[in-house]
């Protein structure tokens, strides 16, 4: 087995800080990814939605700071490997044995769990025509814009997502539908006001999907049932988006007895867990008692206080802060 002093899981946003910090902090670290690329759920499921909220980028698109998150996690040519699924961490003699692809393949003196929402799995409908249809014109996340162009496209759902995917897709498409099985919305209001505000959308409420139907090809319509008027129609579409949630199941190893809360690792503010050697950071992780931001800032923020108290761990001689990185010199 390959020693090392700590293993951070996981590239989203808050696991490619981490790294950079464990450059900073001259900390031995190798990053394990499961899967082939860097960028977790902003590469998964937006990648070319637009990100205001992160310090010093006005606005870039997810794609693009996803690149850029991972091009500064390199700064310090720190080890990253990818297709790296951790199937378990087990605490032997103070340390830790890393088992990746169900293979022991490393043996790390501290860990860093920074794996999102862990697993995840969209919600289905779970109706006649889903399964054929999926990938062709039946999808669970917009990945290109482009992809719709022209189209007729429905978008399923009443939350946050469903609502960014149709401002998304509304500029390209030739109209668009949100269909919501009940009478409410969950989405923020600004962005349910300039839909219902835009010419070419259509809201559809209290009414279920009940058939996907096509071709063999692609999508041609789907089947509605209003539940208010207890009717049936067909409508007309291109294309499918649900955008009803995702299934987490959060990354809690077996031979790890950690604590947990929810769906949460439960840390304490200099997010350790309740093991001594093991830290989260990120949307996996909240500090007991705290409300929890899943923000990407945020996420940064985590990691940086995580490395700095990983670094004491390691090294119970060193300081705590490491220092303003406007000293260096890279």
């Amino acid at each position: 087995m390959e020693e090392t002093d700590l293993i951070i899981i996981g590239t989203g946003p808050t696991g490619m800080f981490a790294t950079f910090c464990a450059g900073l902090r001259e900390i031995n670290s190798i990053t394990l990814e499961s899967l082939d690329t860097y960028g977790g759920q902003m590469l998964e499921l937006y990648p070319e939605k637009i990100v205001y909220d992160v310090q010093a980028v006005p606005k870039m698109k997810a794609v693009d700071l996803s690149n850029k998150m991972y091009e500064q996690s390199m700064l310090f040519k720190k080890r990253i490997e990818f297709n790296s699924k951790v199937t378990d961490i087990i605490p032997e003699n103070n340390r830790f044995t890393i088992e990746v692809n169900n293979e022991k393949k490393y043996s790390s003196k501290a860990v860093l769990i920074c794996g999102g929402v862990g697993d995840f799995h969209p919600n289905k409908l779970n109706v006649d025509g889903e399964e054929q249809y999926e990938g062709k014109g039946l999808y669970y996340a917009v990945k290109s814009v482009d992809d719709f162009k022209g189209k007729t496209v429905a978008v399923i759902g009443g939350g946050d997502s469903a609502f960014d995917y149709q401002m998304q897709l509304s500029p390209v498409c030739k109209k668009t539908y949100i269909i919501q099985h009940n009478n409410t919305f969950k989405a923020a209001e600004s962005s349910v006001d300039a839909v219902k505000r835009d010419s070419k959308a259509e809201i559809i409420m209290n009414t279920d999907v009940k058939k996907i139907n096509g071709d063999g090809n692609t999508v041609k319509n789907i089947e509605l049932f209003d539940n208010t008027n207890k009717t049936s129609r067909t409508l007309e579409v291109d294309a499918v988006v649900v955008a009803i949630g995702y299934k987490v199941n959060p990354s809690v190893f077996k031979s790890l007895k950690i604590e947990t809360t929810n769906r949460y690792i439960k840390v304490d503010h200099n997010y350790k867990t309740s093991i001594d050697g093991v830290y989260a950071a990120g949307d996996i992780a909240n500090v007991t008692d705290e409300n929890k931001f899943a923000l990407i800032a945020v996420g940064g923020a985590e990691a940086y206080i995580a490395i700095n108290n990983i670094k004491k761990y390691i090294s119970p001689n060193a300081s705590l802060f490491g220092g303003h990185s406007s000293s260096l010199n890279l």
